[in-house]
C-alpha cells in the first residue's frame, strides 16, 4: 500500500556523532515518532520556530503529551 505524501520535501544527509545515535533513538521510540528520520527533521522544524512543519511530534503535542525536554 503507497504511503501518503508528506508534501514538498529535500533530502539531506547528516552525520551525527555515533554517540548520539542510541539516545536519539531511545527519544525517537518515546515519542512514538515512525522513523529516526521523522523524529530529527521535527525536531529541526520545532527548533526553528515552524512547530507547524512537526507532522509527528507536534501531533503528540495537539494529544496534550508531554513535549521532550533535555
Amino acid at each position: 500500500m503507497p504511503m501518503p505524501s508528506k508534501g514538498d520535501r529535500t533530502s539531506l544527509t547528516v552525520r551525527l556523532p555515533s554517540e548520539l545515535i542510541d539516545t536519539l533513538k531511545a527519544q525517537r521510540s518515546s515519542a512514538g515518532a515512525t522513523s529516526l528520520s521523522q523524529y530529527v527533521a521535527d525536531l529541526i522544524a520545532i527548533a526553528s520556530d515552524r512547530e507547524d512543519l512537526a507532522r509527528e511530534l507536534n501531533h503528540a503535542r495537539e494529544q496534550g503529551v508531554l513535549p521532550l525536554t533535555a
